[in-house]
């Protein structure tokens, strides 16, 4: 779909057009107050999807759907990657580029030591229409989402070696909430393909995978390859240091309360 951005504008003010790691293009407004209560409500963010509802609501034309709107099934199918760029690059346009976070951490004898930290937003999306950094140009950072290697492609088919032919989604928003909501006592290994919504083709038709009996070791070793050669893993943190000890450790900086709802801008 083609969009006019001047009329966009001149319906909900300051916007912003992005290209998401998979290609397409999206034009955002400014958050708002009403935002907040999407992103704050306790049952969305309770079931995983406040996020979602969030990314549907400062969407206002995408070159991605027909009608230039996402849908709640657009965003369940979002991969992940365009997902977290958007919110990353909605952040930055409405709030800031720097977001200012803190950390408790404990001593031996468990003293408490809350540090303040910053980081630049803008170290971890790109401008996707641009050819991305390798590592050691100078705008490479290792955090950085990267472009999909596969597009706009929503699923991945391969014929194992043992003929068996099978079909996996790369990990989007349904999946992630599959993963948010799964139990603990009941993660394993197959986590991760289960989230994908693994098919198997069975007689010309494709079934979804609820156990792995059918495969053998060799072919699950060879779906996992797959999936990490095909995908690259999110790694959205910040690495802080502590001043006393010096140790470093990754920080998850979306899970910061500053992301969407900073103490100072």
């Amino acid at each position: 779909m083609k969009y006019d951005l001047e009329k966009l504008r001149e319906i909900y003010g300051n916007v912003k057009e992005l290209v998401t790691p998979s290609g397409y293009k999206v034009v955002i407004r400014e958050q708002n107050g009403e935002d907040d209560s999407i992103l704050s409500n306790a049952l969305g963010v309770r079931e995983g999807t406040s996020t979602d509802a969030f990314i549907r609501s400062i969407v206002v034309a995408t070159d991605w759907t027909d009608n230039g709107k996402l849908s709640k099934v657009d965003t369940d199918h979002m991969k992940l990657c365009d997902k977290y760029s958007t919110m990353i690059t909605s952040r930055i346009f409405s709030l800031g580029q720097i977001i200012n976070f803190s950390y408790t951490w404990l001593d031996e004898n468990s003293k408490e030591l809350e540090v303040e930290y910053e980081e630049d937003l803008g170290l971890y999306i790109w401008d996707y229409s641009k050819s991305f950094p390798k590592e050691g140009d100078p705008d490479f950072y290792k955090y950085r989402i990267k472009p999909h290697i596969h597009g706009l492609d929503k699923q991945r088919e391969i014929t194992l070696n043992s003929g068996k032919m099978v079909r996996y989604y790369f990990i989007d928003s349904l999946g992630e909430n599959y993963q948010l909501t799964q139990e603990e006592i009941d993660t394993s290994i197959n986590s991760e393909l289960l989230a994908r919504r693994l098919e198997l083709s069975v007689n010309g038709k494709w079934v979804k995978v609820e156990n792995f009996k059918a495969f053998s070791s060799r072919d699950m070793s060879e779906i996992r390859t797959d999936v990490e050669n095909n995908e690259s893993i999110l790694n959205i943190f910040s690495d802080i240091q502590n001043p006393i000890t010096k140790r470093i450790i990754r920080f998850p900086i979306l899970n910061s309360p500053d992301f969407f709802f900073p103490r100072v801008i």
